[in-house]
């Protein structure tokens, strides 16, 4: 089959280009004395990554949940400049959704960027295994 390059599949290159996450030398070591295509440095950065954001985003939630903030007070007292103190997600409601889908995305970039990461890994090793073991 034809590449966008107008190249067939026998003069593709077989290794694939260096790339950090996808495939790098520690890839290239694995493969020859497992037969798996994959990193451990990638994959460990990609899950402490996660990990590290995701106590980042709880420690964020747990610090905004205990702020408070002063409002005016209602009734009477309120339009004699009484106020009083309320918690800040009370005050300002939308807080919540934005730290939601902020740790949403903050957490979720690694573990997309480790999935795809693993396809690629497992797309490479099958190619490279086909080819090593169909050669003669």
């Amino acid at each position: 089959l034809p590449s966008k390059d107008g190249e067939t599949s026998s003069q593709r290159p077989l290794m694939p280009p260096h790339h950090l996450l996808y495939a790098n030398s520690e890839c290239i070591a694995v493969w020859c004395k497992t037969g798996h295509w994959s990193t451990l440095q990638a994959s460990i950065f990609l899950h402490s990554s996660t990990v590290g954001n995701a106590k980042q985003t709880a420690t964020l939630a747990a610090f905004l949940s205990a702020q408070t903030v002063t409002v005016p007070a209602s009734g009477f007292w309120g339009w004699f400049g009484g106020t009083t103190t309320v918690g800040l997600f009370t005050a300002q409601p939308y807080l919540v959704p934005a730290l939601i889908g902020g740790g949403m995305v903050y957490i979720g970039i690694p573990v997309a960027m480790h999935w795809k990461a693993k396809g690629r890994w497992s797309e490479t090793e099958a190619r490279l295994n086909d080819a090593f073991w169909s050669s003669e």
